[in-house]
C-alpha cells in the first residue's frame, strides 16, 4: 500500500526541467526570441554555428559561424533580411579581428577593427558584387548575474559591441554563458539606421 501511494505521488510531480550544459552542444541547444524565431546554436571546430531562423516561414535567413557565439567569423543572411552588422540588403559576410578575440570576462573591455568582406550575387554574368569595410569596435563585459529560462537557472554575462565608422553607429548586445561557452545576441541598437531589434531570450533548451 505504502509502496503504490509513493509510486502514484512520485507520477503526480511535474518533471525536472532538462537544462542545458557543454555536452548539449554537440548535439545542439534550441532557443527563442522575443521577435517569435527559434534558433539552434551548436559546437563546430571553429567555435559555433548559430541559426536564428529554423521556423522562418519566409525567405528571410540569419546563420552564422562565431568564436564564443559572440565574434561573427561568416555571418550569411538573405536579401528580405535588412540587417547586419551595418546593415544592408543581405549576402554573404566575413570577418577578420586585429587581434585575437578572448574569452568574456567580467568588469573588462576589449578593442579591436573588424574588416568585413561583402559578397552580394547581383545576377551578373561577372560574378557576385564585392565590397569591404572596416569596423572600431569596442566590446564591454559586463558583471555576471543570474537568469532562469525554460526552468533552469544559469549564470549569464551580458557582453556589448559597439561598432563605429563613417556610416554606422551600431551597438549590438549577447547574453554569454560563462559556464557554457557561447552566447547568443539580444538586442541591436541602430543609431543611424531602422535596424534596431528587441531580441530577448525566451526559451532555452537542449535539442532532442
Amino acid at each position: 500500500m505504502m509502496r503504490a501511494l509513493a509510486l502514484l505521488l512520485l507520477t503526480a510531480l511535474p518533471a525536472a526541467a532538462e537544462c542545458v550544459t557543454t555536452v548539449s552542444l554537440a548535439k545542439g541547444v534550441t532557443f527563442t526570441r522575443e521577435d517569435g524565431r527559434s534558433g539552434l546554436i551548436r559546437a563546430e571546430r571553429h567555435g559555433f554555428a548559430v541559426d536564428y531562423a529554423t521556423n522562418s516561414k519566409t525567405a528571410w535567413q540569419d546563420q552564422r559561424l562565431s568564436r564564443f557565439g559572440i565574434y561573427d567569423i561568416e555571418w550569411h543572411s538573405t536579401p528580405t533580411d535588412d540587417y547586419f552588422v551595418g546593415g544592408g540588403p543581405g549576402g554573404n559576410f566575413s570577418y577578420k579581428f586585429s587581434g585575437k578575440p578572448p574569452a568574456p570576462k567580467a568588469d573588462t573591455t576589449w578593442s579591436t577593427t573588424v574588416s568585413e568582406r561583402k559578397s552580394l550575387e547581383a545576377g551578373l554574368q561577372s560574378g557576385p558584387v564585392i565590397s569591404r569595410s572596416s569596423y572600431k569596435v569596442t566590446y564591454s563585459y559586463l558583471p555576471t548575474k543570474t537568469a532562469k529560462l525554460s526552468g533552469c537557472t544559469y549564470r549569464i554575462l551580458p557582453v556589448e559591441a559597439t561598432f563605429i565608422n563613417a556610416d554606422t553607429d551600431l551597438t549590438r548586445r549577447f547574453i554569454y554563458f560563462p559556464d557554457l561557452g557561447f552566447g547568443l545576441e539580444t538586442r541591436v541598437i541602430d543609431r543611424k539606421g531602422d535596424a534596431s531589434r528587441e531580441l530577448g531570450l525566451t526559451s532555452l533548451t537542449p535539442k532532442g
